[in-house]
């Protein structure tokens, strides 16, 4: 297991991008998203990873931000 596959959170095993595939981590995954001016998966799954978003795009991310406010650290 290369050292992205650890913490890689993107479910999407068949994807020719996905660090299980190769051993160049995450580069080719960015470097996908950036030519689609898209986010990858993985940082809609750190707000929330209970749900599938509609899009990809840098506008659904920000709106997915919006609809999934931080929950509070409790003291």
């Amino acid at each position: 297991m290369n050292p992205a596959q650890s913490f890689c959170s993107c479910t999407d095993l068949s994807c020719p991008c996905h660090p299980s595939r190769h051993s160049l981590g995450c580069t080719p995954c960015i470097q996908k998203n950036l030519r689609q001016g898209e986010i990858p998966s993985c940082f809609f799954k750190k707000v929330d990873d209970s749900a599938k978003p509609e899009a990809y795009f840098f506008e659904n991310f920000a709106d997915w931000v919006k609809q999934h406010p931080k929950k509070e650290n409790p003291a």
